[in-house]
C-alpha cells in the first residue's frame, strides 16, 4: 500500500492545520499541490467527495474530505485526540469555534465594497476577534491555569486548529506571534508551545513560503 495523499492548492489556506496535523502526528504523506487546471481535471474526475479540496486519500484507498475532519481523523491515528469523551467534545467546540471565527474573517476578503470592507474590518479586529479571543483565553485557564495545551498538558488538534488560524491568517505564516495577541499572555505563550512543538517547527521552518 502506498502511504496518505494530502490534496490541496499550492498555498497554505484551508489546506495548513492539515499538513500541521501531519506532521505533528510523526505521520508521512505526500503532499500533493494541484494548481488550477490540475484541479479542474481532478474535481472532473468524481474522486473529491463534495467536489472541492483539501481531501485526503488513505493508504487503503479511501478518501475523507473537509480541513477539520481531516486534521482530527489524523490527530487520532496519532493519538492526539483526548481519549475522555467530554474532553473530545471540547476540543471539537474549540476548533468549531475558531471555524465560526474564520468565517467572519474571511467576510473582510471577500466584500467587494471598499467602504463596506472597512466596517467589517474595524468590526472584526475592534469586536469580533477580541471578544472570541477572550474566551479562548478563558478555556485554555480552565486547565492547569493555562500553562498547557487547551486539554491539558498533550498536544490536540484543537490547539492545532487554534495555532493555524493565528499562524496561517494573523500573522500571514511568519513564526512571529500575531500582535492581536497582545492583550492575551496565556494565549501569546500557547502560540509559542505548539510553535515549539518540534515537528510542528520544523514543518513551518521548510515548508514552501507562499502569499496565503
Amino acid at each position: 500500500m502506498s502511504g496518505y495523499k494530502l490534496f490541496y492548492f499550492p498555498v497554505r489556506g484551508a489546506g495548513e492545520k492539515c499538513r500541521l496535523a501531519f506532521a505533528a502526528a510523526k505521520i508521512d504523506y505526500e503532499d500533493i499541490r494541484l494548481p488550477a487546471e490540475e484541479w479542474a481535471k481532478e474535481k472532473a474526475s468524481g474522486r473529491p467527495p463534495l467536489g472541492q479540496m483539501p481531501f485526503i486519500v488513505t493508504p487503503e484507498g479511501k478518501i475523507v474530505a473537509q480541513s477539520g475532519t481531516i486534521t482530527k481523523y489524523i490527530c487520532k491515528k496519532g493519538a492526539l485526540c483526548p481519549a475522555d469523551s467530554f474532553d473530545e467534545a471540547t476540543a471539537d467546540m474549540i476548533s468549531d469555534g475558531v471555524t465560526d471565527l474564520f468565517q467572519q474573517y474571511c467576510k473582510i476578503y471577500f466584500e467587494k465594497d471598499e467602504t463596506k470592507k472597512d466596517e467589517i474590518k474595524k468590526e472584526f479586529y475592534g469586536t469580533t476577534l477580541p471578544a472570541r479571543l477572550e474566551k479562548f483565553e478563558a478555556l485554555l485557564k480552565s486547565r492547569d491555569e493555562g500553562k498547557g495545551f487547551f486539554l491539558g498538558e498533550k498536544l490536540c488538534y484543537a490547539d492545532i486548529t487554534f495555532f493555524d488560524f493565528l499562524n496561517n491568517f494573523l500573522s500571514r505564516g511568519k513564526e512571529d506571534v500575531p500582535g492581536e495577541l497582545e492583550k492575551f499572555p496565556l494565549l501569546v505563550e500557547h502560540y509559542k508551545r505548539v510553535l515549539n512543538v518540534p515537528e510542528i517547527s520544523e514543518w513551518i521552518k521548510k515548508r514552501p513560503v507562499t502569499e496565503f
